[in-house]
């Protein structure tokens, strides 16, 4: 639920924006707003995992991104809102705890199946939200999002208060000195390194094409928000492939399933541009389900290496990692509604194959390293 907050925006991003006066061409900071909130809590509020009692810090996590959700529904200017967003957004990345936490309290045999089960129930929420925003906007406004969305936060908090056992990290040291090593211990992380930077230019991808495609299928095919709530409803689907990653995951075939879903992001997006050139939306649903699949598939996968590393430090490789991913999306968000509004979806398209297609080129080269490296030791 945490995480959902950063897009039940998207694909409200012209109403927002026209209510609250901003441009279409900046309607992309609406979503931006959030997700760059969400990075700079990533950074500065999920090392604390590594320092503080994680239970009480998911709590009050919680307990202010709510704060923001109220200034979200009540928000009657663009500056308003979008201070609002990145204030949700910070407070909204104590989802991000959780996921580390749990890895404490699973056997690693069992964790890529385990995470990879949690990470479908993130999942398919942030799937959920813009259908669901969508499908609430239409009948009752926009605002009635947020409203529904603080009380959904409410019951979650009494959840997580209820269920979660404590946890109370084995060494404490300082905050300045926490954030200071992050740097250091990322460096040392060869391949957490690589997997951030691969999932950033995939994930970047992601918000891009959910920025873009709403406005697409009202500008280009006349849909309304029920019928673009109808085509999001269908992304849910690709929360299904987050198990099956886990299950690629617990066999070590990590780098294959990349190089897949890598290209498979590609194919999607060169799909995209068929299905606009010949009118049919049908493609487009191919197109929503290959990437949402693969961003999935490439999200678990990146994040079991990157649970992988010594308990100690896991919350701070898991903030760093997740800052980098989460500001790439930011850039998607703003970048991709600019370049549709400047130069047309073949333009977006376009970008997001090229991603696709590096990705895939670097995980291709990366192995091809691996077994020299091998042969020269």
């Amino acid at each position: 639920m945490f995480a959902a907050n950063l897009y039940y925006a998207q694909p409200l991003l012209t109403t927002i924006a026209a209510e609250l006066g901003l441009a279409p061409e900046f309607a992309g900071s609406i979503v931006s707003a959030s997700q760059l909130g969400y990075g700079v809590g990533l950074f500065l509020l999920v090392p604390l995992s590594d320092m503080l009692e994680n239970k009480r810090l998911v709590l009050v996590c919680g307990g202010l991104a709510l704060v923001g959700i109220l200034g979200l529904a009540t928000a009657r200017s663009a500056p308003a809102f979008l201070c609002c967003a990145a204030f949700t957004g910070i407070f909204s990345s104590g989802a991000q705890i959780l996921i580390p936490y749990l890895s404490h309290l699973v056997p690693p045999a069992r964790r890529g199946r385990i995470i990879s089960s949690v990470m479908a129930g993130i999942l398919t929420s942030v799937m959920l939200a813009r259908p669901f925003a969508l499908f609430v906007a239409a009948a009752f406004g926009w605002r009635t999002v947020y409203w529904l969305s603080a009380t959904a936060t409410v019951l979650l908090g009494i959840g997580l208060w209820r269920m979660m056992p404590q946890r109370k990290p084995r060494g404490r040291i300082p905050y300045r000195r926490t954030l200071s090593t992050m740097f250091v211990l990322f460096a040392f992380e060869t391949q957490v390194r690589r997997r951030a930077i691969y999932q950033a230019v995939l994930f970047g991808t992601f918000t891009m094409f959910w920025a873009v495609i709403p406005i697409l299928l009202a500008d280009h095919f006349g849909y309304s928000k029920a019928a673009i709530g109808l085509f999001a409803l269908v992304g849910v689907g690709g929360a299904l492939a987050a198990p099956m990653a886990g299950r690629i995951a617990d066999r070590g075939s990590t780098r294959l399933g990349m190089m897949s879903a890598s290209l498979l992001v590609a194919i999607a997006f060169l799909v995209s541009i068929w299905s606009i050139q010949f009118a049919l939306p049908i493609a487009l649903v191919i197109t929503s389900l290959l990437i949402d699949g693969s961003i999935q598939v490439s999200q678990v996968l990146s994040r079991i290496v990157v649970l992988n590393v010594a308990p100690d430090i896991r919350g701070r490789i898991n903030a760093l990692y997740m800052t980098i991913t989460f500001l790439s999306g930011a850039l998607g968000s703003m970048a991709g509604v600019s370049i549709y509004f400047s130069w047309g979806w073949s333009a977006v398209a376009t970008l997001g194959i090229t991603a696709g297609v590096s990705v895939f080129l670097a995980v291709l080269v990366e192995g091809r390293i691996v077994k020299t490296d091998l042969r020269g030791g």
